[in-house]
């Protein structure tokens, strides 16, 4: 009878093998990593998950706070030069066509921006952004978080929309067989070609981005309040999940608007109301751990899988991002949670 137990009991481990036994959560396969969607005041307090992928300035903000390590890029482990398209710049097609001098020149602001960071005072930048967010708001960054290493991890770089184009469409096609819900059909015409008449009129101009690393993409217009000759622009950074409000309805506020790429082919990806200027952040996206092992192409599949991961954000771009890069190295995954 007792060898019999030992039998049944060893049959039933066996069977058990299968199936796995998940850090967090009873769900998931043992060999898959397993994807867990965590706040951002969880990442490094969770024991039970072994990863933790958060965006910039969060990333840094948990790692000081809980004496995580930086050791993965999802920028370059995903493998483009560029990294991946992670937020655009669009404006409405009447700016476009009525002031398409204003147009130019603001875009070259943008590209300037880019300098400026790398020269601009921590105090200055989070100024500039906390000057224009609504009254109240707390701001993403602040002297704690801010540093020329987290602006640089936040991957501002203007690409014109008619030179990325076929990265942004690959990028979108790579989202959507994640999830094909995540995104929307972008027209050629949403992709702007520069093919503009010069025309400037007197208007005033609405411009807002989500708060967080999209908003650096301007933070040289907002510390010089930048104007432009017949034409007055009010600078806004509003909550990241509000910044769709501001690009739909019967009169959107927004003349420009930066918006996270997924949302910007859901929302206005057919190009009639809005044109892509360009790409403005091209990933800003990192692993953290306790332990301090580099996470790179050669070893992520012996690293992360049978793994668990807590994501913010898991069902938008850095979940996303994660489930493409994954697929990539032909590491199986699982939802859990």
């Amino acid at each position: 009878m007792k060898k019999l137990a030992t039998v049944i009991t060893a049959a039933a481990l066996t069977a058990a093998i299968p199936f796995g036994l998940p850090a967090c959560g009873n769900e998931g396969v043992a060999e898959d990593t397993r994807l867990m969607a965590v706040e951002a005041t969880a990442v490094g307090t969770l024991d039970t998950c072994d990863y933790f992928v958060a965006a910039e300035p969060a990333a840094t903000t948990r790692a000081n706070a809980t004496g995580l390590n930086f050791v993965g890029d999802l920028q370059e482990l995903y493998g483009s030069e560029n990294g991946y398209p992670q937020a655009v710049i669009v404006a409405k097609n009447e700016l476009i066509s009525d002031n398409a001098t204003f147009v130019q020149s603001f875009i070259d602001e943008v590209i300037a921006n880019e300098a400026w960071l790398e020269t601009a005072s921590a105090q200055t930048v989070i100024d500039a952004l906390a000057s224009h967010l609504p009254e109240g708001a707390t701001p993403t960054f602040n002297a704690n978080n801010l540093t020329s290493q987290v602006i640089s991890n936040c991957g501002i770089h203007f690409v014109y929309a008619h030179e990325d184009k076929d990265r942004v469409t690959n990028f979108l096609a790579e989202m959507s067989a994640v999830d094909s819900s995540s995104v929307g059909t972008v027209s050629d015409r949403f992709f702007n070609d520069e093919d503009w008449t010069i025309s400037g009129a007197s208007q005033e101009i609405s411009v807002y981005a989500p708060d967080g690393a999209p908003a650096l993409a301007l933070a040289k217009l907002m510390s010089e309040e930048n104007q432009f000759s017949q034409t007055s622009v009010t600078y806004n950074i509003v909550a990241a999940n509000a910044i769709q409000g501001y690009v739909t309805g019967e009169a959107p506020a927004a003349d420009i608007c930066i918006l996270p790429l997924n949302a910007a082919s859901k929302l206005v990806g057919s190009g009639e109301t809005y044109t892509m200027l360009g790409t403005v952040t091209n990933g800003n996206l990192y692993i953290l751990s306790r332990d301090d092992e580099q996470i790179i192409k050669d070893n992520i599949a012996e690293l992360l899988t049978g793994k668990t991961v807590g994501v913010i954000q898991l069902a938008n771009v850095p979940g996303l991002t994660l489930k493409i890069i994954l697929s990539k190295y032909g590491i199986p995954y699982d939802t859990i949670g």
